[in-house]
């Protein structure tokens, strides 16, 4: 099970912005929203998928995009943490249905209310 859900939007004045998380007693730090954000634009500026292995966690995630090529809104991302002996790939498929939710309720903020039960979904992988 995923120890959290957390969504990062790009401002190129600031860098790495934490939209929100859950649930609301998870730790994150700017470093971990730099090393997610960047997993992703080291890569490609399309969509897609990365993950990486961090001291403690290891995170899966899915980037919206950037230019002429994205996914609902640019330059977020899509998250889930998870602990060190859990297997990233495994969360793909349901990541793919969780990040296509939030990204379309991220213009009006309602992705935030749907943070608790698309976590619970997380607990049936």
């Amino acid at each position: 099970m995923p120890v959290g859900i957390l969504v990062i939007r790009w401002d190129n004045e600031i860098g790495p912005i934490n939209e929100g998380f859950y649930p609301e007693n998870l730790k994150i730090t700017n470093n971990l929203l730099t090393q997610v954000y960047s997993s992703h634009r080291y890569q490609s500026l399309r969509p897609g998928f990365a993950s990486i292995s961090l001291k403690n966690n290891k995170v899966v995630s899915f980037f919206s995009g950037v230019g002429s090529d994205y996914i609902s809104v640019e330059n977020y991302v899509v998250a889930l943490i998870l602990r060190r002996d859990e297997k990233p790939n495994k969360y793909r498929e349901i990541l793919k249905t969780i990040a296509a939710e939030i990204l379309e309720k991220i213009q009006d903020g309602k992705f935030k209310k749907v943070l608790p039960d698309l976590y619970k979904d997380l607990a049936k992988i």
